[in-house]
């Protein structure tokens, strides 16, 4: 798997979210402070439910912005680390037979990009699976719980 073309997919998706919720504020900024939407009465409340979702959604702007830098900083730095951090992909093979790819990212996590035929799920630090596998290596066994369930996965390949 090119780790450049999954970093360019994940800063690309992050984009087009940032692309259209910084529209979204702008809209509701718009109908916040349309007169259209001035308050007749207590109960009329249109203006300042747009209010409150206009900052709602410059909130999540903010938020893909510090994102998107993050991962524009990670780009500049790939590196191919034996053991498992930021930056690193992975392929985890779940006790089930399945497997799962893994992307451990600085931000975005639960981002779902795919790569080919490939689906790369993106976990951070922070979350249990990536604390469960942060500093292993190839081949080392991991037990997680993760919403109850024990998952008990092998780290098979990190690129």
């Amino acid at each position: 798997m090119d780790k450049r073309l999954l970093l360019d997919t994940i800063v690309g998706e992050i984009m087009s979210s940032f692309n259209a919720s910084l529209a979204a504020a702008d809209q509701a900024r718009k109908t916040a402070t349309s007169k259209e939407n001035v308050a007749e009465n207590k109960y009329d409340t249109l203006g300042l439910e747009a209010a409150y979702l206009a900052h709602g959604q410059s909130e999540r702007v903010l938020q893909l912005e510090s994102d998107l830098a993050s991962y524009l900083a990670l780009r500049k730095n790939i590196k191919n680390d034996s053991a498992v951090a930021v930056g690193s992909v992975l392929k985890l093979k779940l006790a089930a037979g399945h497997s799962r790819y893994l992307f451990v990212g600085p931000a975005s996590g639960g981002l779902v990009v795919k790569i080919k035929s490939v689906k790369v799920t993106v976990i951070t630090p922070e979350s249990p699976l990536g604390k469960a596998v942060l500093g292993s290596i190839v081949g080392d066994e991991l037990t997680s719980e993760l919403g109850g369930i024990y998952a008990d996965s092998l780290v098979n390949a990190i690129w």
